[in-house]
């Protein structure tokens, strides 16, 4: 804690600075803190009772926020994600999610049901006009999204099975080999919505000054709703426990994202993929992930008793609940993938490391990832971050997690702004808590990516004060000097993505994300830094753009961009590719040949596109005996010996996230 102490010491008077009192209704008060230092604030809700009695409060005081915020973000990108199907398609899907949801409805608890219908009537008494069906239905989404991604999953290895998956809860909707498309391309829209993250948990006894720290980033293609208005929200309740959950606007199961109580647990919540979901339970058996996790937080005091909730309860989806108990110095992942629940991993005086695979024997057998930079990424995270636990064990503190989690260090080939690093494009926020302490401190996003923000620290006060909490001061990651530029250029690289995520079918929309990938690699190269990310994606982008052209009949202009990607991938090999993972070295040939592909045949270089194929054949094979499990692996295989490549070039994903 030195440094961290030593950075609040040259910020005068940012320990002394006060939280606001901004509403009060029946003795529940809302309070707004600003980051000494910044202009950016954080809503603090110090709320008496349950959740659900106190959500109405978080409706009433949050109204305009929950509007524009996550569950508006929620709706926007499911919104998006059935439009672009067919009418047919679209109309199947929606009554196949329609019956799903009405599942998951009969399976949770009152007490959430409770709770979404008091926020909602503290909106609508505070003025709002959303819609309860609306607002309700993104209450499940993150849990529909994980049962699309599995559905997309089992029909692609077996559509009967999948059928049956369905058919076992709901009505005999047909699902068939006619719609493995369509919930390909539902399931590549809502993974918008999902949650991945890091997470750090190091001991009071590898800890600098003897406390326990439980650090998380949350990273998630809300971002842009997410992290605008952040919330606190403290439940103190008749029971004797008191929780403070770290989250934003609309996300009154605050304590689902981040939190800690005053029994010395502290939690955070990582999202996976499982063919293993579950649809329906009996009545109240079960509840949605954010939400047990919540209730945990509310109600548990020992890692034991959070255990046994969540073995009791168990979930739909796919997640690790990464809990810390202070009080005993320990940790633990408990891992869910349907009615699977399994303690993965447990460590006493230790540490551990979290990311977004399965490393339970059961789970692991029904868990997969969507690509293999996916399958790379979330191991290389992990390696990291265990690696750096393990090295400097002794040494840790606030300011260390901070570090780590905010690093630009890919496990597999080194120093990357993006990709298999700790911190993401879509990283929209970083806590790291100090249970035992009552302590926390969250980054306030005042620019991105969001955990190269300043950090504010806070400690939790007592019932019945004028501030619930007091702000203990800000601080900021390290940061290597000599590469001020290479930082500056990554919030580009971020826009980039945003913009992408915006628009990526029309030409106008390519041209704006092309244009902020230049801004990136052109202040990158100030610091003397050629980034893989910006270059690749960069050259990646241009072949859809060739392709776009091609299909509008614009040829001379498809022909440029195509020889401009072709030069830029080029480069990139000549310059990087010994430093390259395998895949990317794949990558390069790939798109090397989809690119001559695309060109008119008279222009083509056939030896030139074969060499290409080749070596792009030669370098995917050993991926497939490396890692046989990754079924997307097979699917470029196939493309790779189509003759037409520009259908294959028009439907294959951007992935900026993972760098594909």
């Amino acid at each position: 804690m030195k440094r961290l102490i030593l950075l609040l010491l040259l910020l005068p008077g940012s320990a002394f600075a006060d939280c606001v009192l901004k509403n009060e209704l029946r003795g529940q008060r809302h309070f707004v803190c600003q980051a000494p230092g910044t202009s950016k604030k954080v809503h603090v809700l110090d709320l008496n009772g349950s959740y659900a009695e106190t959500a109405y409060f978080h409706g009433y005081f949050l109204r305009k926020e929950i509007e524009a915020g996550v569950l508006r973000g929620v709706q926007v990108r499911s919104e998006r994600a059935f439009s672009a199907l067919d009418s047919k398609s679209r109309e199947q899907l929606q009554l196949i999610k329609k019956c799903v949801i009405n599942n998951y409805r009969a399976s949770v608890s009152s007490d959430f049901k409770a709770g979404l219908k008091n926020l909602h009537r503290g909106l609508k008494d505070a003025g709002s006009s959303v819609d309860w069906k609306a607002f309700e239905e993104s209450n499940y989404m993150v849990e529909f999204s994980i049962f699309a991604d599995s559905m997309q999953r089992q029909m692609e290895k077996d559509p009967k099975k999948a059928s049956r998956h369905v058919f076992a809860s709901c009505a005999p909707y047909f699902i068939g080999s006619a719609l493995t498309k369509p919930f390909k391309l539902l399931a590549r829209g809502l993974r918008s919505i999902k949650m991945g993250c890091t997470g750090i948990s190091a001991s009071a006894s590898s800890s600098r000054d003897g406390a326990l720290i439980h650090g998380r980033n949350f990273d998630t293609g809300l971002l842009g709703f997410f992290e605008p208005e952040q919330v606190v929200v403290i439940n103190r309740q008749t029971n004797g426990t008191t929780s403070v959950g770290i989250a934003s606007a609309g996300l009154h199961y605050a304590g689902g994202i981040s939190g800690f109580n005053n029994h010395g647990l502290s939690v955070s919540l990582h999202e996976l993929q499982t063919e293993g979901t579950k649809i329906s339970y009996g009545s109240e058996i079960s509840d949605v992930a954010p939400f047990l996790l919540h209730t945990v937080l509310q109600k548990a005091r020992s890692l034991n008793e959070a255990i046994a909730m969540i073995q009791n309860r168990k979930g739909f989806g796919a997640w690790t609940f990464f809990i810390s108990d202070a009080k005993t110095d320990e940790t633990a992942s408990i891992e869910l993938s349907g009615d699977t629940v399994v303690v993965a991993r447990r460590a006493k005086n230790k540490y551990l490391g979290q990311s977004n695979h399965f490393l339970g024997t059961q789970t692991s057998q029904e868990g997969y990832e969507y690509s293999l930079n996916k399958t790379l990424e979330t191991r290389a995270r992990l390696a990291h971050v265990e690696k750096a636990l393990q090295f400097d064990f002794g040494n840790i503190d606030a300011q260390w997690v901070i570090n780590r989690l905010s690093g630009h260090t890919d496990e597999l080939v080194g120093p990357r702004a993006f990709g298999r690093t700790t911190t993401k494009l879509y990283t929209a926020a970083t806590h790291v808590m100090l249970p035992a302490r009552q302590e926390w401190w969250m980054s306030v996003a005042e620019t991105y990516p969001t955990n190269r923000s300043h950090f504010v620290g806070f400690r939790l006060l007592g019932p019945n004060q004028n501030s619930p909490v007091e702000i203990l001061g800000t601080t900021k990651a390290w940061e290597d000097p000599g590469k001020a530029s290479w930082y500056d250029s990554m919030k580009y690289y971020v826009q980039a993505y945003l913009t992408n995520e915006q628009d990526h079918e029309s030409i106008a929309g390519l041209d704006r994300t092309l244009q902020l990938l230049e801004t990136a690699s052109r202040t990158s190269a100030q610091s003397d830094v050629f980034e893989f990310p910006y270059e690749f994606m960069w050259a990646r982008i241009k072949v859809l753009r060739a392709a776009k052209n091609i299909e509008k009949g614009h040829r001379e202009t498809a022909l440029k961009d195509l020889n401009e990607a072709q030069m830029r991938m080029t480069t990139i090999a000549a310059r990087l590719g010994p430093q390259l993972h395998a895949y990317e070295n794949f990558q390069l040939d790939m798109w090397q040949f989809r690119a001559e592909n695309l060109k008119p045949q008279a222009l083509q270089s056939s030896v030139a596109r074969n060499n290409f194929k080749v070596r792009a054949t030669e370098l995917l094979q050993a991926l497939i005996l490396k890692y046989p499990r990754q079924t997307e692996l097979y699917d470029l295989q196939k493309s790779l010996q189509q003759v037409a490549q520009l259908p294959i070039v028009l439907d294959a994903e951007i992935r900026l996230g993972t760098v594909e």
